[in-house]
């Protein structure tokens, strides 16, 4: 009876279309940091608040260090040759802004998919206001933030289902 049920179980997961989860990479750039200042860890905390929203919505994700960037380069972003190469369903770019004295960011991004750069969403999140200038709560807030990021394109995400084929991406 056990063979039985394992027999099945194989024959029904063959017979089923192939189900890829969507890896995400997060990318973000940084405008109005100052290197080495309060603010230069703030946006890995907001990365932090992202992994952790998207693995929680059951996402493969994957970031690489923030970058300077500005509303051109943000404009002009398309997911590169590594992202391809890397199996990337999505990006969620965010542009990291930082008004004077702060070291919470207000976050624009936008949700690019990566077999033709197309942009699927976007929108902004703005920046948490720390309970304290402790450094936990400033990490918390960011967190915060990230968080808010992944909320919004979770939802986004979900709507969209792509998966690989043998030759590429197509869509589902």
């Amino acid at each position: 009876m056990r063979r039985l049920a394992i027999a099945a179980f194989f024959a029904l997961a063959a017979a089923a279309p192939r189900l890829v989860a969507q890896t995400i990479e997060v990318s973000v750039m940084e405008r109005g940091v100052e290197p080495d200042g309060p603010a230069s860890l703030s946006s890995e905390h907001v990365i932090a608040g992202m992994l952790d929203g998207l693995f929680e919505s059951g996402f493969i994700a994957t970031n690489a260090r923030p970058a300077p960037g500005d509303d051109a380069s943000f404009e002009a972003f398309s997911p590169g040759a590594d992202a391809v190469e890397g199996f990337v369903d999505f990006v969620i770019l965010v542009l990291a802004e930082y008004a004077p004295e702060t070291v919470v960011p207000a976050c624009s991004y936008r949700i690019l998919r990566v077999p033709d750069g197309a942009e699927v969403s976007r929108g902004k999140v703005p920046a948490a206001t720390p309970v304290s200038k402790a450094s936990i709560d400033i990490e918390k807030a960011c967190m915060a933030v990230g968080s808010a990021i992944s909320a919004a394109c979770g939802g986004a995400l979900r709507s969209l289902s792509v998966s690989r084929g043998d030759d590429g991406y197509e869509e589902a």
